[in-house]
């Protein structure tokens, strides 16, 4: 059943009566101001700790509906599920399926393209929202020709175009630099509106070329346990596969390594790595780090001791040119003209006869620089 059947059957063209049943499915109903009566459905995080899943929330990956003119403007890839998560995943069941097409996962930001029916434009979002930063990205600042842009709103109006957004402020963990690959978009998917079926590799390279656009790599394994052998011995810089049987059935197998480093990185926020210079566990920190990433931590972690060395050495000399022969008002006065606020109490420290405190002096950087738990690395 298609997105279409199954809104016509549960008559859900209703805002409020889809919103219902959503809610009772764990499905967000996502809307913007920019564009009205445009809805996007996406699936809540309990379907994937909870297990909730229904044949309504597989559908809702990012699929946009029209809901004044009762028509789907895009049905991405359903929900696929990772090797042996779910019961059609199986091993044994996807052993006895008569072959399977494979290509690389590129580890970037998923991007769906549809035609907005309000002003008739090409427009590019992410699967969780009208308005986020990679969506902006897309619309505003990539260098799309007049002829992509063309082509690829002529693919728009028969089908559903899916994207991986690679760009450098947007990494999750794979730097694409260090491979090689340019920044932009890569064509990861195209649904044909009329069949809903998926493009083959094959079609999908083909329209690649036509749009000028860059796709993923693909392989050819003779059996999934010969996949599952290379997978386990991928480098951290390769995500993984994606296999795609008869009938549109997609699973993922993701590399050892690649999963170690997500884990690790997950924690590599800026806030992380300052607290670990402040704990003394930095260098443990950047011993633990994945080859290709070392130097990254290593370079954040001097700067962070850099940054605090700075602050240190302003304290030390406002405070060698603060005037302590008279009294303790007089030197008040002093810093509260001279100092920079978040410096102040270091210097009554220092008049006290006490070292800065360098722990607090890194909660003070964490604010003056806006430390945040964001991963940059």
């Amino acid at each position: 059943m298609n997105p279409e059947q199954y809104l016509k059957i549960n008559d859900l063209w209703d805002l409020e009566r889809l919103k219902q049943h959503a809610q009772h499915n764990s499905v967000y109903v996502i809307e913007s101001a920019r564009i009205p009566d445009v809805v996007m459905l996406h699936y809540m995080d309990a379907c994937q700790y909870d297990n909730l899943w229904t044949t309504f929330s597989r559908m809702c990956r990012g699929l946009i509906l029209d809901m004044k003119n009762r028509k789907v403007l895009a049905y991405p890839f359903e929900k696929f599920f990772n090797l042996g998560q779910m019961p059609e995943t199986k091993y044994e069941v996807l052993e006895t399926l008569p072959g399977f097409e494979t290509s690389e996962k590129l580890d970037g930001s998923m991007i769906i393209a549809f035609i907005d029916p309000n002003t008739n434009l090409l427009t590019f979002t992410t699967k969780g929202s009208f308005d986020s930063e990679h969506g902006a990205y897309v619309n505003d600042d990539l260098p799309l020709s007049t002829e992509q842009k063309i082509a690829l709103y002529a693919y728009a109006l028969k089908g559903t175009l899916m994207f991986e957004l690679i760009a450098k402020p947007f990494q999750i963990v794979v730097d694409y630099r260090k491979k090689g690959y340019a920044e932009g978009l890569y064509l990861i998917g195209y649904r044909h509106e009329i069949s809903d079926k998926l493009a083959t590799f094959t079609e999908l390279a083909k329209i690649a070329q036509e749009v000028n656009l860059p796709t993923f790599k693909t392989y050819s394994f003779d059996s999934l346990s010969k996949l599952l052998d290379t997978a386990k011995d991928l480098p951290v810089l390769e995500e993984g596969f994606v296999l795609r049987f008869p009938g549109d059935l997609m699973v993922k197998v993701k590399g050892s390594a690649y999963l170690a480093a997500h884990r690790f990185i997950s924690h590599l926020s800026d806030r992380n790595i300052l607290q670990a210079v402040a704990d003394g566990t930095a260098s443990t920190l950047s011993e633990l780090a994945p080859e290709e990433y070392r130097q990254d931590v290593v370079d954040k972690i001097a700067h962070f001791q850099k940054r605090v060395a700075d602050l240190e050495d302003m304290c030390y000399t406002l405070y060698s040119e603060a005037p302590k022969d008279g009294s303790r008002k007089d030197f008040a006065l002093w810093v509260n003209e001279k100092a920079p606020s978040h410096l102040k109490g270091f210097l009554f420290q220092l008049l006290d006869h006490k070292v800065v405190d360098r722990k607090h002096m890194f909660r003070v950087l964490e604010e003056v620089d806006c430390i945040d738990g964001k991963t940059r690395i």
